[in-house]
């Protein structure tokens, strides 16, 4: 291990990572067939049959060459007892140096061309072998790869040729396949229906923790409850002293809403006030947290299915903040019945009507739909796009030509109207009562209610904690 400092005037150096959904789109394209793809097979007794692999590298940065060009030099250790003066220049990059992970990128990437691969132009970490039906998605040194089970066999074999390898194993239908494993602390589970995926367990159980929360507690039926303006007008700040407690409680809250749609909203509105935490956002916290007590555990489902599109939905809620009245878009895409991404966020700007806040939504939705479509290409695959609300005056306003007798609208924004026109994307009429997307924008009333909503994205909650599930270490 090195380190090595930037220093001032030097720029910063980064190397891609896939984002959270590459993993899920990995696992839905492992239960879909799409128009065009040749037949999947999901008999657990064929040698063809389709499955999901999963390996890292060990010491993975060791392997990345040091550009000659660029060369970079080492103090040794004290106990090397090396002369004094004296350095090391580095062949291979070291865990610590500045452009060790651009390094590693560079050497897998290449790796994987030399065997056939092609890099996905959207992602530079998704890799698609056209003639061998092998898609790879890396993040760091973790390799998923989905593909026929004597191809997989190929992949592993011409990596362990060039790499140390640690197989975290493969799920499948086969009697000997694995059927639960964790990846990136994910846990990821095979079963009859198709494939099932979960949040880390610790997060939710850190959170409880840090804010003094046991199963004596009462549960609460929902994530959060819209605060009121007179409680607003009476709110004050919580002392300086715990605003970093605060602080990394939301930040806990935030990590583990991107693996559950019930808690997305209510996190979002708690990270609102980082900068300046008051005893409103303090109950809000622990409002969420008396709701995870008796929803632990999320699971979603990736059913076997037939798809030939990316459905994205939009909602958008109007100058719902009481402080700022500022409206709040939420969204997911979804493939067929597996959800893929999700978002749930403020918009920047004051609207000046519901139509102009729900067209800001299908906008940013539209967007959303669009850049998987890309990365779906990377896969190789084709899709069209479909968005998908429950307003009206957006439908009008995107199937139009121009600002209207909206004048005020942001002309940026425009762009959709171009997309619908030429058929890039299709805008499509959902009821408001089946949305899913509405349960991104609001606190919802009932229990009930988030339920129906989360049903919609083929989740299910459930007692108990998967056996894959890593423990929580003990404090002290």
């Amino acid at each position: 291990m090195a380190r090595e400092i930037r220093l001032k005037g030097e720029e910063a150096i980064f190397a891609p990572t896939p984002p959270l959904e590459s993993l899920r789109m990995v696992l839905s394209h492992a239960t879909t067939r799409f128009p065009g793809e040749p037949e999947k097979i999901w008999d657990g007794e064929s040698p063809e049959r389709q499955m999901i692999f999963f390996m890292d590298i060990s010491r993975a940065y060791f392997n990345a060459k040091v550009d000659e060009d660029d060369p970079v030099y080492v103090d040794f250790p004290p106990e090397y007892g090396a002369p004094p003066g004296t350095c090391a220049l580095l062949r291979r990059h070291m865990y610590g140096t500045r452009r060790a992970a651009d390094g590693w990128q560079s050497e897998y990437s290449g790796a994987l061309i030399d065997l056939g691969f092609t890099q996905g132009t959207s992602s530079a970490c998704v890799f698609r072998h056209a003639e061998r039906h092998i898609m790879v998605s890396v993040h760091g040194d973790d390799f998923t790869s989905t593909g026929e089970k004597r191809e997989l066999d190929w992949l592993e074999q011409q990596l362990e040729s060039k790499y140390e390898l640690r197989k975290g194993g493969r799920l499948g239908p086969g009697p000997n396949d694995a059927k639960e494993l964790t990846v990136l602390n994910r846990i990821l589970r095979f079963t009859e229906a198709g494939y099932e995926y979960e949040a880390d367990p610790r997060q939710a159980e850190k959170l409880l923790e840090s804010l003094h929360l046991d199963e004596g507690c009462n549960a609460a039926a929902t994530p959060g409850l819209k605060a009121l303006i007179e409680q607003l007008e009476k709110d004050q700040a919580v002392p300086q002293g715990e605003h970093t407690e605060f602080r990394g409680q939301a930040a806990r809250a935030n990590y583990l809403s991107a693996d559950r749609v019930d808690l997305q909203f209510a996190a979002k509105e708690v990270c609102r006030f980082m900068s300046a935490p008051t005893e409103t956002s303090v109950g809000a916290l622990k409002r969420m947290g008396r709701y995870l007590l008796g929803h632990k555990r999320l699971v979603y489902t990736y059913p076997w299915q037939a798809a030939s599109g990316i459905d994205v939905y939009s909602d958008t809620d109007w100058s719902g903040c009481a402080r700022t009245r500022k409206s709040t878009s939420g969204g997911c895409v979804m493939i067929g019945a597996h959800v893929i991404r999700t978002w749930s966020s403020t918009q920047p700007s004051v609207t000046l009507s519901s139509g102009e806040a729900e067209f800001y939504g299908l906008v940013k939705a539209a967007g959303a739909g669009l850049g998987h479509q890309s990365i779906m290409l990377d896969f190789g695959l084709k899709t069209p796009v479909r968005v998908w609300t429950d307003s009206s005056a957006a439908i009008g306003i995107s199937t139009r030509s121009g600002l209207g007798k909206l004048r005020h609208l942001e002309t940026h924004t425009l762009w959709v109207q171009e997309k619908v026109r030429t058929g890039a994307i299709e805008v499509r009429k959902v009821r408001g009562d089946v949305n899913p997307a509405d349960l991104f924008t609001k606190h919802l009333p009932s229990r009930d209610k988030i339920h129906q909503l989360v049903k919609l994205f083929g989740c299910e909650y459930r007692a108990g904690r998967s056996d894959a599930a890593p423990l929580l270490r003990p404090q002290g």
